[in-house]
């Protein structure tokens, strides 16, 4: 009895220290679930900020002279920020392909670990004739000891479902693509508008203030005559009246114009209060531009080019892929091995040795799941195919109506121009007339205003015109760059706008022959963006079709609407 207590007081020591053990394990356990949110402190907020705004015109070209409308479009493309933001979702997406790409490799593991005993590996053996058990026990293992290997194994099912979904990401790059060619598009035709914008403002800013100024002088004088009784009280106040409303509309459109100049500037990444001036051109020269492409041109050129179209081709990829993938897994897999071997064990004969062997594991309840699988797949093929028919419908939409509103921007400019003529006639005619008595300064401040806002009316008119005509060329995913730009500067991609623009206008636009359905031709195959089909006659004029449909094109080194799909 004595010898137990002796044993268990000589224990008690060891089992204190593992209670307390225990219990320090669960207050670390418990402090951790006890986490408190944490908000971003002000200094880190200000911080952030600070950086934040530095990274945003950070790096960028500074301005020289006026600024044209290439060099807006330029700039929009290379610094706007929506757009870095596609350019580096595009980047990711790129390495990502770079990781997919690496998991079709085997694998090759490396590994190696040490062993420890607090007492000696000893084994009995026992005789299954007499069931007695030897004497002495003995060894086959040291007490401390190491082993190392090194495996080289490929799976034959992982391979598969990896090369899947290398394929699937390779796809997902190519949508990336899509989608920063579709901000590219929206950039250019806001850029193109408030370019225009910008410019009516810019011309007419200096009138309006002067124009506000002569009408304020006007009103005091309108004061004047009241205290004075120069007037009657109700004409007098006939006249404030008309004078304050003049006021207010110049003061309006002065509002307006300030706006535009802010608003091209976000949109080409430039600081909210950074001055600039654009490279206006005579606002009397200007004429409405043409349209070198019909209808039935831009349709068949938007069915191929619009990012949408192409992105939904590559998502329409994927869904196949996927079906294949689920259908793979329902495969047995075979894992193939192979490697290297050591264990310290000095009990061992061989303590090195090399192993290989194959490894098949099949669950034969998933081939129930086949059927429902492969319906799913189908389905979600039937799915995306009624999807781009919706898509490819409502591009041909977006194409009529941006070619009718191009068509309604052109009449209305028309009027615009012919109503600034006769307004700034009739101040002509009111400013000759004019001599020093209230009702006459009357009728030269009002043709006067009234002259300004026929002008900003025709110079809205025009903007609305360019704007109309770049949702053409974005409705037909027409690019503003070229294929190829020779360096990265504002310069060379202003210069690749111009080569653009000129074959735009010239209409060097190259137009894919989109065969009718048939038996033989089926339709889909004819109109899928990464099979476009084309043909080029160098002799004939462009943006033209022959008798039997073949679209006619003239040599263009810049080819603006072949799909140019880059799918593997």
């Amino acid at each position: 009895m004595w010898h137990g207590l002796e044993n268990f007081s000589s224990s008690l020591p060891v089992r204190r220290a593992r209670l307390l053990g225990t219990s320090a394990i669960l207050l670390i356990g418990l402090g951790a679930c006890s986490i408190k949110p944490q908000p971003v402190a002000l200094n880190e907020q200000i911080a952030q900020a600070a950086a934040d705004r530095e990274a945003m015109f950070n790096g960028q070209e500074a301005l020289n002279g006026p600024v044209t409308l290439e060099q807006a479009l330029a700039r929009a493309i290379k610094y706007n920020l929506q757009h870095r933001l596609t350019m580096m979702e595009k980047a990711l997406e790129d390495r990502l392909l770079d990781v997919s790409a690496h998991d079709l490799l085997p694998k090759l593991t490396a590994r190696a670990g040490l062993r420890t005993r607090s007492n000696e590996l000893l084994t009995v053996s026992e005789s299954s004739r007499t069931g007695s058990r030897s004497i002495d026990p003995s060894r086959s293992q040291d007490r401390n000891g190491g082993n190392a290997d090194l495996q080289l194994s490929w799976n034959v099912l992982d391979f598969g479902l990896s090369y899947y979904a290398a394929q699937s990401q390779a796809n997902r790059l190519l949508a990336a693509e899509e989608r920063r060619r579709k901000v590219v598009l929206s950039i250019t035709e806001q850029v193109r508008s408030a370019y225009w914008e910008a410019v009516s403002a810019q011309q007419l800013k200096d009138e309006v203030a002067g124009a506000l100024a002569d009408t304020r002088k006007a009103l005091d004088y309108a004061h004047q005559t009241e205290q004075q009784r120069l007037l009657p009280p109700l004409e007098s106040l006939r006249f404030q009246k008309a004078l304050l409303e003049i006021i207010q509309q110049l003061e309006a459109l002065d509002s307006e114009l300030a706006i535009t100049q802010a608003t091209l500037a976000s949109l080409m990444n430039l600081p909210p209060a950074t001055s600039f001036r654009v490279a206006a051109p005579d606002t009397t020269a200007l004429t409405a531009p043409k349209m070198p492409l019909s209808v039935d041109d831009l349709e068949a050129i938007a069915m191929i080019e619009r990012p949408e179209v192409r992105e939904e081709a590559y998502l329409a990829r994927n869904t196949v892929l996927e079906t294949r993938s689920a259908l793979l897994r329902l495969l047995p897999g075979a894992n193939l091995y192979g490697g290297l071997n050591y264990d310290s064990n000095s009990y061992l004969v061989n303590q090195n040795w090399a192993d290989a062997g194959v490894q098949v594991t099949w669950n034969l309840f998933n081939l129930l799941n086949w059927s429902d699988i492969r319906d799913a797949g189908e389905a979600r093929k039937q799915v995306g195919e009624v999807r781009r028919t919706a898509l490819r419908m409502a591009v041909l939409t977006q194409v009529n109506l941006s070619y009718h509103r191009f068509e309604r921007a052109r009449g209305l400019f028309d009027r615009a121009g012919e109503l600034e003529n006769v307004e700034r006639r009739i101040l002509g005619n009111v400013a000759a007339a004019t001599q020093n008595d209230a009702q006459n300064v009357l009728e030269l401040v009002r043709a006067r205003a009234s002259a300004l806002l026929a002008s900003r009316a025709r110079g809205r008119a025009y903007a609305e015109l360019q704007n109309s005509l770049g949702a053409i060329y974005a409705s037909a995913g027409l690019d503003p760059l070229p294929r190829e730009v020779a360096a990265d500067n504002v310069d060379a991609l202003a210069a690749g706008i111009v080569a653009v623009s000129k074959d735009l206008e010239a209409g060097k636009v190259t137009v894919p022959r989109i065969a009718p359905a048939t038996p033989e031709n089926p339709g889909p195959q004819a109109t899928d963006a990464s099979t476009p089909q084309t043909e080029k006659v160098a002799a004939a004029p462009a943006g033209t079709l022959d008798r039997i449909g073949t679209p006619v094109v003239a040599q263009d080194p810049v080819q603006m609407a072949v799909a140019s799909s880059a799918a593997p």
